[in-house]
C-alpha cells in the first residue's frame, strides 16, 4: 500500500489565501507566456492555476464543513477529544502579552517586516507568538496552545516607515474566540518518563543557546569548556528545575488544554464567531470555484482557437 501524505502538510498547503496568491501568480506568468508565444510555459502555469484553484475550493469546503459538523462544547464541560469551543480571549499570564512591533495588548500576534529592494519587497523578519492563552465562556476557562494552529485573526494593520513595511496581526483580550482542536489533559503526562525526558532535553537545549551563562554557572575550573563532570552537574540542575516545575503543576491538579490534534485533523483558532468563519470559508470556496471554471473555459478557448 502506498503511504498517504501527512494530512497536516495538506492542511498547510490548502489554505485559501495562500492558494489564491499562488493562482494569481500563476495566472500572470501564464498570460505573459501566451503573449510571448511560449506554449509549454503557458501550459505548465495554466496547470498550476487550475490545481491551486481546485485545491482552494476543496480546502475551503473542508474547513467550512469542519466548523458546521461539530457541536460547540463548553470550556468546563467538554469531553477529551476533538472539540469546538466559542467564547472570548483572555490573557494567560500577567503582565499580558504585547505585540512585537506596535506593542499592542494582545493574547496572540503575528508580524512581518519587509525592506524595499529595487522595485520589490524582501521579508527581513517574521514570527508569531507561541504563548498559551485562555478561552473564557459562560462556564469557565480553557487553556489554548496556539502552536501548529491555522489562525484567522480579525485585527490587522500594515504601514510603511521610510524603506520598511510592517505587517501585524493580533487577537486582543476580550475578542471573540473560536477554537477547533483536540482537548487533552496533561495530568497523565505529568507521570510520564518520556515527557520528563523531553522537557529536560528542551531545557538543556535552551541553556546551550546561551553558552556564556552556561559556562558562568557550571564551569567550575574556569577552563572555558564543560568537562563530563560539569555536564553531569548541569544535567542534575536541569532535572531539578524540571521536577520543581512539574511539582507545581501537580499541586494545581489536572490541566485541560486545547492543542494541535495528534491525528492530523484540522486545528483552527479564529477571532470570528463560528457562523462568520463558516461563511468566510464559503466565500473562499465560491471564489476558487469560479476561478477554476473560468480557467477551464479560457483553456478551451485558447486550445480551440485557430
Amino acid at each position: 500500500m502506498l503511504p498517504l501524505p501527512d494530512p497536516r502538510l495538506l492542511a498547510t498547503f490548502t489554505r485559501p489565501a495562500l492558494l489564491a496568491f499562488i493562482a494569481a501568480a500563476a495566472a500572470l506568468i501564464c498570460a505573459q507566456a501566451i503573449g510571448d508565444s511560449e506554449p509549454v510555459i503557458a501550459s505548465v502555469f495554466g496547470g498550476v492555476f487550475l490545481s491551486a484553484t481546485f485545491l482552494g475550493w476543496t480546502g475551503s469546503l473542508a474547513r467550512r464543513d469542519s466548523i458546521r459538523n461539530i457541536a460547540t462544547s463548553t470550556a468546563t464541560g467538554a469531553a477529551l477529544g476533538y472539540i469546538e469551543l466559542a467564547g472570548v480571549a483572555r490573557s494567560g499570564a500577567q503582565p499580558g502579552l504585547r505585540s512585537q512591533i506596535a506593542k499592542r495588548a494582545c493574547v496572540w500576534y503575528r508580524y512581518r517586516i519587509e525592506r524595499r529592494v529595487g522595485a520589490g519587497w524582501l521579508t527581513e523578519a517574521s514570527a508569531a507568538s507561541e504563548d498559551c492563552f485562555l478561552l473564557r465562556d459562560a462556564t469557565g476557562e480553557c487553556v489554548i496552545d496556539p502552536d501548529g494552529a491555522e489562525i484567522v485573526p480579525r485585527r490587522q494593520r500594515c504601514w510603511r516607515e521610510f524603506a520598511a513595511r510592517y505587517h501585524e496581526q493580533w487577537i486582543a483580550p476580550d475578542d471573540t474566540l473560536y477554537v477547533l482542536g483536540e482537548l487533552t489533559s496533561i495530568s497523565a503526562a505529568l507521570d510520564s518518563p518520556a515527557e520528563l525526558k523531553q522537557d529536560l532535553s528542551a531545557l538543556l537545549a535552551e541553556w546551550k543557546r546561551d553558552p556564556v551563562d552556561l559556562l558562568r554557572r557550571f564551569d567550575a575550573d574556569h577552563s572555558g569548556a564543560l568537562d563530563e563532570s560539569e555536564w553531569e552537574q548541569a544535567r542534575r540542575a536541569a532535572r531539578t528545575e524540571v521536577e520543581r516545575d512539574w511539582g507545581a503543576r501537580h499541586s494545581l491538579g489536572p490541566l485541560n488544554i486545547v492543542r494541535k490534534p495528534r491525528d492530523g485533523r484540522r486545528y483552527l483558532i479564529s477571532a470570528y464567531a463560528p457562523a462568520q468563519l463558516a461563511a468566510r470559508f464559503s466565500r473562499w470556496a465560491w471564489l476558487h470555484l469560479a476561478l477554476f471554471f473560468g480557467g477551464m473555459i479560457l483553456v478551451l478557448v485558447v486550445t480551440t482557437s485557430p
